[in-house]
């Protein structure tokens, strides 16, 4: 039986890899996407597909695909939790490629209630930068 938060996982990783290449090339491909994710353009095909009937993109075979609003939507959100993610991780002192490595695994299994509270911390101590000046200098 397959884990549901690994096919989240997959499908989250998935949609933000086709809302990057859209927004910066203005189209994804298979190809495009394969390489992103380093996967085979064949398994790509196959979740395109997958994607398709969740209604995350809408999907021609050899013509291209484009994000719906629902699937635009939790690429926007998964893209906003990786980047609050390393902006935490980076307040912390962690180096960025860590961070950016770190986030990836983090922003698919944490909760809405502690990105909440990630954020408020991380605008306290970009508020009060004195305050946390102790512990990063530690």
């Amino acid at each position: 039986m397959a884990n549901p938060l690994c096919d989240l996982t997959r499908v989250e990783d998935y949609l933000e890899v086709i809302y990057y290449l859209i927004k910066s090339k203005g189209y994804a491909r298979a190809v495009d996407i394969a390489e992103r994710l380093d996967v085979k353009t064949p398994s790509v095909t196959n979740m395109i597909q997958k994607l398709d009937g969740m209604g995350l993109v809408a999907y021609e075979r050899y013509r291209g695909l484009t994000l719906t609003d629902k699937g635009e939507k939790m690429a926007r959100f998964t893209q906003q939790k990786h980047a609050l993610i390393v902006k935490f991780l980076l307040t912390l002192g962690i180096e960025e490629k860590t961070a950016n490595e770190d986030a990836e695994g983090i922003e698919h299994h944490v909760h809405k209630e502690t990105l909440s509270r990630i954020e408020r911390f991380v605008e306290f101590v970009n508020e009060h930068p004195s305050w946390f000046k102790t512990f990063k200098d530690a």
